[in-house]
């Protein structure tokens, strides 16, 4: 098997399972946060600030997934800019749910972004060497006849 091939279905994996993890941080989640309010176990000050994380929160999660998707094409073709960009986002995913983790203890969606921040991270770095320098060679100039 090519080896691109691994990155891209590793990031088409990834990009779906955000796209799944968007979906029920929209729905359960949102019911969750207003079932919160609505029995005062939010500080009446706190809504508003509140509300408008979880909405930017759910538009980023969104957006992260469709970036996975965007770079999926380039990790197809061994491209480093893309593979720089995977190994951060699994990074990022990864790395933010082990440090929530920490600091407020282990819950399954912090579980599973670390699993969807796994599966784009391994296997970019087992895949590293396969990635080659986006730069284009330099053009020499001509000279004027």
């Amino acid at each position: 098997m090519q080896k691109g091939k691994i990155c891209y279905r590793s990031a088409r994996l990834a990009g779906i399972l955000l796209l799944i993890a968007t979906a029920l941080h929209c729905t359960l989640g949102t019911a969750e946060v207003l079932s919160a309010i609505k029995v005062g176990g939010v500080m009446a000050s706190m809504v508003p600030f509140l509300k408008n994380v979880w909405v930017y929160s759910s538009v980023m999660l969104f957006l992260s997934a469709m970036w996975v998707f965007f770079l999926a094409k380039d990790l197809l073709q061994l491209r480093r800019r893309a593979w720089w960009q995977g190994i951060l986002i699994g990074l990022g995913y990864t790395g933010g749910a082990a440090g929530a983790m920490i600091w407020a203890g282990i819950q399954a969606h912090l579980v599973a972004f670390a699993v969807i921040g796994l599966t784009l991270l391994i296997p970019l770095l087992l895949e590293s060497g396969a990635f080659k320098s986006d730069e284009k060679p330099a053009r020499v100039a001509e000279k004027p006849i």
